[in-house]
């Protein structure tokens, strides 16, 4: 089967990186070009507007489900990247006036799923060091002791709280929680985009994918807040009715926000002008 790609869109047999493609320049924009990138979005949703908002409820629905039920969290690692990765796809397609089908895109994230699924893994593994990390902290303690005879013993408590006494550790913890999974979401945020449009490889799109949302922190700290707030409330809801209440109500506006800037954010922090 033939598949047609123009631009940056162009996807070979299989993934060739380009010599010397090393670090993916970027480009520091402004926090009003949100408002641009969601412009742009709704735009391109028009094109299509039931399929867009498909996807919209359906993304916010897996990550209702991932908070309804943890242990399936380790689904989001496999499903996140590759999720993306179709959706930044469709977006360049329908930007450029371009026909696209859904068979033909999953098609071409196809021939990208390892590297896909590299950068899901890498991103969770940093999240899961850092979770362990912060257990280590505010949880485990040692204590060295001399018995009589001599010897040397020491003792290891689990599930312990290593705060200062006047609850810092307890306040400390979930701000340290936060920062690794802001790291690993750093890592991970463009690398897909990067994957599927650059053919860029997994570990040079997420050190370019670090590097850019360094430099772009304010418009970092926009999504940052937004989710965060969402961390919060949840943590706040005592029970699952609510968190089904909020994933219908919440979610879907977030699941928009992030849907509808990707491409455009890609686009003005790394494609040629």
């Amino acid at each position: 089967m033939n598949m047609h790609y123009s631009g940056s869109t162009a996807v070979p047999a299989h993934p060739q990186h380009v010599s010397g493609l090393r670090y993916p320049d970027s480009r520091v924009v402004s926090v009003l070009s949100i408002a641009g990138w969601l412009a742009e979005g709704f735009r391109i949703a028009r094109a299509s507007p039931v399929l867009w908002l498909m996807a919209i409820l359906g993304c916010a629905d897996l990550v209702t489900l991932f908070e309804l039920a943890p242990p399936l969290r380790v689904l989001a690692v496999l499903v996140g990247p590759i999720l993306a990765a179709g959706l930044v796809l469709m977006q360049e397609r329908s930007s450029n006036a371009r026909p696209w089908s859904i068979r033909e895109t999953v098609e071409a994230v196809n021939v990208h799923r390892n590297a896909l699924i590299a950068i899901g893994l890498c991103g969770a593994a940093v999240a899961c060091a850092g979770q362990l990390i912060s257990f280590a902290a505010f949880h485990v303690s040692m204590k060295a002791s001399v018995t009589p005879n001599g010897m040397h013993d020491l003792t290891i408590l689990y599930g312990t709280h290593n705060g200062t006494g006047n609850g810092a550790g307890n306040a400390l913890e979930p701000l340290f929680n936060f920062l690794a999974y802001a790291l690993a979401a750093s890592l991970v945020w463009f690398a897909p985009a990067l994957v599927v449009l650059n053919n860029v490889s997994p570990l040079n799109a997420m050190a370019a994918s670090l590097r850019a949302v360094v430099r772009n922190w304010r418009v970092a700290s926009v999504f940052g807040v937004v989710a965060a707030g969402v961390v919060v409330g949840n943590a706040l809801l005592a029970n699952s009715a609510a968190l089904l209440v909020s994933g219908l109500m919440v979610m879907p506006l977030v699941s928009a926000l992030i849907v509808l800037s990707m491409h455009g954010a890609y686009r003005d922090i790394f494609a040629k002008p």
